[in-house]
């Protein structure tokens, strides 16, 4: 009983995972660490400017 519920659990658990995997947005892109770092840092320069 105790092994069928841990080899469920474990493969539920996986499932979960693929499942979120799976629905990301940023999946869709292939955008470096690098560009994506600097594009966040390009916007939040232009809040800042916009809002002084």
């Amino acid at each position: 009983m105790v092994d069928n519920f841990s080899i469920g659990l474990t493969h539920v658990l996986l499932a979960i995972a693929l499942w979120r995997m799976l629905y990301r947005d940023d999946l869709d892109h292939e955008v470096s660490p690098r560009m994506l770092w600097q594009r966040r840092q390009d916007e939040a320069a232009k809040k800042e400017s916009g809002d002084a």
